[in-house]
């Protein structure tokens, strides 16, 4: 009977991806428990178990146990021991794996709702895409298969909580990284990203080779890199910006391709003035103050974009 125990344990262990030393110290914790429970034995006092992994034979402080020895408490008191530990040791297994996938992304296929948060299944467990780390708009099916950015793993006293997320900024950093190469290699590095999921997302992005484009490289032949992050994203626009140093020249070059006349900027405050053509007004500000609105996102600088006409406007009123 000792050997069909520890064969049915094995087998437990091995559809969890549990290690066979893990196991064993599970197993022999578990008989532990039992022989303390069925002889009453104190928990200070020390209990040596043993198990001869090709016979199944156990020892308990050197005498050779038949498990049918074990009272039906017993033996259940050290089936629900070994359990829980096999069961602990996969949580533990599943935290550290994950955890070292925070900051990446990850795939796996919806497997359920609970109102608006869907639950991803990765395989090995499960991982929450909450309602609000969802893009607008974006419809999932039970099945559909997903990609998303690993936000945080969090300890729980259940499986742990893998949070993920495809309206995290990061989510379009590492999708770049994943399209082109010299982002992975380190000869492009992606300075900042300001983004409105599921809309537009405008990407700073610097060289550091000289004779490498930061932005051709981001978009690839005839535009082929870029739209695979546009296709991922369900047809969120991506602006490529070269970065810069240089606030009113970052500022500049979010705003295009509307012109730029003059920009005042106050450090202090961080604070910007812009002016543009008038006819270029409506233009610089984008859809709805998108064009701005992001742009202050991505240069941390509040924006005030007005025109000429505007500017004398107010120039030419008494004060």
């Amino acid at each position: 009977m000792n050997i069909d125990f520890i064969e049915a344990l094995e087998e437990m262990a091995k559809e969890k991806g549990i290690a066979r030393d893990d196991l064993y110290e599970a197993i022999k914790h578990g008989l532990g428990v039992a022989y303390r429970l069925e002889h009453d034995i104190a928990e200070e006092e020390k209990i040596a178990v043993e198990i001869d992994r090709n016979s199944g034979d156990i020892f308990i402080n050197e005498e050779r146990i038949e498990l049918t020895r074990f009272g039906r408490i017993a033996t259940k008191k050290a089936e629900e021991t070994i359990r829980h530990a096999i069961i602990n040791k996969k949580r533990e297994i599943v935290y550290d794996l994950y955890t070292h996938k925070t900051g990446t992304i990850i795939g796996g296929s919806v497997h359920r709702f609970e109102r608006r948060d869907a639950w991803i299944n990765l395989g090995e467990t499960e991982a929450l895409l909450p309602e609000e780390e969802r893009v607008p708009g974006e419809r999932y099916r039970p099945g559909e298969r997903l990609r998303a950015y690993v936000v945080s793993v969090q300890k729980t006293q259940g499986d742990p909580l893998i949070i993920l997320s495809r309206t995290h900024p990061e989510f379009v950093h590492q999708l770049l990284r994943l399209e082109v190469p010299e982002i992975e290699d380190g000869t492009l590095v992606v300075r900042r990203i300001a983004r409105e999921a599921g809309r537009r997302s405008k990407v700073a992005v610097e060289s550091l080779d000289d004779d490498v484009d930061a932005v051709g490289s981001c978009v690839g032949a005839g535009g082929a890199r870029v739209r695979m992050i546009t296709r991922e994203l369900n047809g969120e626009k991506i602006d490529l910006i070269h970065w810069s140093e240089d606030v009113e020249e970052l500022i500049k070059r979010s705003l295009a391709p509307a012109s730029i006349i003059s920009i005042t900027t106050d450090k202090a405050t961080r604070n910007a003035t812009v002016i543009v053509p008038d006819d270029e007004l409506s233009l610089a500000i984008g859809k709805g103050g998108q064009n701005v609105r992001l742009t202050a996102k991505l240069t941390q600088y509040n924006i005030d974009v007005t025109s000429l006409k505007e500017t004398a406007a107010v120039l030419d009123t008494p004060a």
